[in-house]
């Protein structure tokens, strides 16, 4: 049991109850992308059909950034909140498939994501967590390079603290794509997706009674996007990757209901392939989301380092 102002609580989400005791007075939500967005990763449906019809890739990425709003909060954030966080992330994924259909080949995707997440101060070490996912994708590719996409990514948070979860969700998702070759060193790759999120987040109670309007499932929610990721090898082993999305979000739950959302999220990063299965980069990511409830809106900047370790086969 928690005891804050004079008030009883139960469980709640430990992102709340460290803003609580920051002062910093609005509730966090999960960004409408997730910290176990898969294109973190750099994961990208494949255009290039191989021969082989099964595959394996692993992978290692650490990082660490500095974060503007690491609260995802309206208003401004205390210098407290200032600190680097660190992020090491393990993934496997295995391949099977390139089997023709019709006009195109099928491809099905199946992988693991662990990533561990640390604020770099001894005050927020209660904000640190595990974050796993598991996705299934189905992707069938035409010619002309249009990619028909199916699948399902399930993603669970734990507080590293107490062991519990904060956070469980399925979202099955379906999408179109198209692959551009502007030039020998060039790619771009557009994308179209809709999904929709089930999800269960702890409650904020008191004295045992839950609060009107945080329900567990407040966080379902239906979205559309549309995505860009621009890919250019301006040099050897250098090269300069882009991307930007604008994501439309509708919740009908609990105290989120008739809540709509516009996320809009620019990206930017420069890679050194150094070794045949190492890489690194510095990186700038902005986002800046859009509420027609306004404790929902917020603007936050990254910028960082990252060392990627990558084997396929």
């Amino acid at each position: 049991m928690i005891h804050v102002y004079g008030i009883s609580f139960r469980r709640i989400s430990t992102l709340f109850i460290v803003a609580l005791l920051l002062g910093l007075g609005k509730t966090v939500t999960i960004p409408a992308n997730g910290a176990a967005s898969l294109n973190d990763l750099g994961i990208q449906q494949l255009v290039e059909v191989k021969e082989k019809h099964f595959g394996v890739h692993a992978g290692y990425r650490f990082e660490i950034l500095a974060r503007s709003n690491p609260f995802y909060l309206e208003g401004p954030v205390g210098d407290a909140a200032n600190v680097p966080i660190m992020s090491n992330r393990l993934y496997v994924l295995g391949e099977a498939g390139n089997y023709g259909i019709g006009m195109g080949v099928m491809k099905h995707t199946a992988g693991l994501v662990y990533t561990r997440t640390n604020f770099m101060s001894g005050l927020l070490d209660v904000f640190d967590h595990d974050t796993q996912t598991f996705f299934l994708d189905n992707t069938y590719l035409r010619t002309g390079n249009w990619a028909l996409s199916a699948g399902v990514r399930g993603t669970r948070i734990v507080n590293t603290a107490d062991g519990e979860e904060d956070y469980s969700g399925w979202t099955p998702n379906v999408s179109i794509g198209k692959f551009f070759q502007p030039g020998t060193r060039q790619s771009l790759w557009v994308r179209w997706r809709n999904s929709l999120t089930f999800s269960e987040i702890t409650g904020l109670a008191v004295d045992g009674s839950p609060v009107k309007g945080l329900t567990d499932d407040r966080l379902n929610h239906w979205s559309s996007g549309l995505g860009l990721t621009h890919g250019w090898a301006f040099s050897k082993n250098w090269t300069l990757d882009s991307r930007g999305s604008l994501d439309l979000s509708r919740y009908s739950k609990g105290a989120n209901q008739d809540r709509n959302d516009t996320l809009l999220a620019l990206g930017t990063a420069i890679q050194w392939d150094f070794l045949r299965y190492f890489s690194m980069a510095g990186f700038l990511d902005y986002s800046h989301r859009f509420s027609n409830l306004d404790k929902y809106s917020f603007s936050n900047l990254d910028g960082g380092f990252r060392l990627n370790a990558a084997i396929g086969f």
